[in-house]
């Protein structure tokens, strides 16, 4: 039996597809190298872009980064994989994200905690790589969208042995 959706389960289902469209639109900033729009426009000042290493079970908090930015060392990051500086980014791979499962864990006044799982296929140099994981955003409202202020990026993977290197941006 279907029913009636309140005035509280609407506005909710509104802010998911909110957040969800935005998922989206970075995943295709991304995947289209257009990391400075990415930059510019989807991350706030004080951006914090991190990816806790694979091999450690429990808090990510609390284990030793593969990556860990702020919002110096991310703009420096993009910089070098835009001018060519990252030599196993030169041509540049293809990227395809698929994002699912979204979800708003919780809305704190002054951001959402969003979850969501996340596959980005990697195409370059002969190779194919998948990177499954999941991930968790801090999103800050702002005007009729939203800036990640955190994005921490879970990789499922016990090593990076296959892949060897994390030279896109997750």
């Amino acid at each position: 039996m279907i029913t009636e959706l309140t005035v509280d389960d609407a506005a909710q289902v509104r802010l998911w597809h909110q957040v969800s469209q935005f998922l989206f639109r970075e995943a295709r900033l991304l995947d289209e190298w257009r990391l400075r729009q990415w930059y510019d426009e989807m991350l706030t000042a004080d951006i914090r872009y991190s990816v806790p290493a694979t091999d450690v079970r429990g808090e990510p908090a609390d284990a030793l980064g593969l990556i860990d930015d702020d919002a110096a060392r991310l703009r420096q990051r993009i910089e070098q994989l835009l001018n060519g500086e990252v030599w196993c980014e030169n041509p540049r791979s293809r990227t395809n994200r698929m994002i699912t499962n979204v979800e708003i864990l919780a809305d704190r006044g002054t951001h959402l905690d969003v979850a969501a799982n996340v596959v980005v296929h990697r195409f370059g140099h002969g190779r194919s790589d998948a990177y499954v994981g999941k991930y968790r955003f801090e999103l800050v409202v702002d005007g009729g969208t939203f800036r990640v202020r955190r994005r921490l990026v879970v990789l499922d993977h016990e090593t990076l042995y296959e892949h060897g290197k994390l030279s896109i941006i997750l």
